[in-house]
């Protein structure tokens, strides 16, 4: 399978549309994205060039080129900027600035919550000002987030609107059935549906990524596409913290409520979903749902099956040899008494041991 430009750009020194290609950033459904310089200034900018045989597919097309359109009307220090765009040689490019970081897909599992937290509300600004100006993502995921660190402290820019479509246009053909193009782990019931979307859809999306940040895991994994449309659609959102205890009760639902099932259940905007997940940062995490109790003492347990064999031990030994020996001091005591009370008293000795010894063998049994 050819991948366009990438047979063209062996070199580092190939140019493409005035830009110098440096080397290849990463490839994606519908194209490859270059590190280039600019052919006048001195900054380098990340090239997003369409496959060349996706060129001639009209509605591939027209979703790439609504990408730099309106991604053009989103200044935003959360979005990625878009510098230029164009066609050289049957190709669509598209210049927008460089990152000069990773995704937050990259990022090892677990994330901190601090810093998974600060990711999902940096990237939820961006989204709220893209809803303002009528523009949804449709597509947010943790791959679709860039993280940079500027002068120590990590930025954060949301970027691929490819599948990004206005609230009011008229291109339900560029999402017709069978084109389905959001990354599925993370899409919203509306999106499985085929409803008319808002801005919750993203903030559905949203949550499924802090979910996957957190805990390494997406919230309905499962092995097949199937199980993963029945998941969002019907069945309610895992608790992060019973895969992170560390996580609190009401972080799980901060999530829950984001990633409900119904958008009208959802917070009003993405800034007010993250507000909720700072805030569950200093919840108390709950305590183990099964605590360690002392055992019991031997004399009290009633088990359905014969105790350990070190309990069994103790009540069988103590009791036979007290009796015993107070039995016999009785029995063989040095006091003198008349031959009558020796004889009730011999038989009540008697008897004595005979029920001490019973308690014993009867004790030794059950126990």
């Amino acid at each position: 399978m050819a991948f366009g430009p990438a047979e063209l750009m062996r070199e580092t020194t190939d140019v493409f549309a005035g830009y110098t290609i440096e080397r290849l950033l990463g490839r994606g459904g519908m194209g490859s994205v270059y590190l280039a310089r600019h052919p006048r200034l001195p900054r380098r900018t990340a090239m997003k060039l369409l496959n060349r045989e996706l060129f001639f597919d009209k509605e591939i097309r027209a979703r790439f080129e609504r990408e730099a359109d309106l991604v053009a009307q989103l200044e935003h220090p959360n979005i990625v900027t878009v510098y230029d765009r164009g066609v050289e040689d049957d190709q669509l490019w598209i210049s927008m600035r460089y990152i000069d970081g990773a995704d937050a897909a990259s990022l090892p599992d677990p994330v901190d919550p601090a810093r998974a937290v600060h990711i999902v509300t940096e990237t939820a600004a961006a989204l709220d000002f893209a809803h303002s100006r009528g523009v949804l993502h449709r597509d947010v995921k943790p791959a679709n987030i860039l993280i940079e660190s500027v002068h120590g402290a990590e930025r954060v820019y949301l970027t691929d609107f490819g599948i990004a479509r206005l609230h009011d246009d008229n291109a339900a053909k560029l999402t017709q059935t069978g084109s389905f193009t959001a990354t599925l782990a993370f899409a919203s019931p509306e999106q499985l549906t085929g409803v008319a979307l808002d801005g919750r859809a993203d903030q559905y999306s949203l949550a499924c990524t802090l979910f996957r940040l957190l805990t390494g895991a997406t919230p309905f994994d499962a092995p097949n596409p199937v199980s993963v449309i029945q998941g969002h659609l019907q069945q309610p959102p895992p608790r992060a913290s019973a895969l992170r205890p560390d996580l609190s009760p009401a972080m799980d639902a901060v999530l829950a409520r984001a990633m409900a099932k119904r958008r009208e259940h959802r917070y009003a905007t993405c800034a007010e979903f993250a507000a909720a997940a700072a805030q569950a940062l200093t919840a108390p995490v709950a305590a183990p749902r099964f605590p360690v109790h002392q055992a019991p003492a031997p004399a009290a347990y009633r088990p359905s099956c014969p105790p350990p064999q070190q309990w069994q031990a103790a009540p069988r030994q103590a009791p036979r040899k007290k009796p015993e020996k107070s039995v016999a001091e009785a029995y063989l005591g040095p006091k003198r008494t008349s031959r009558w009370q020796g004889s009730v008293m011999g038989w009540l000795s008697l008897i004595a041991l005979f029920v001490a010894v019973g308690w014993v063998i009867v004790a030794a049994l059950s126990g």
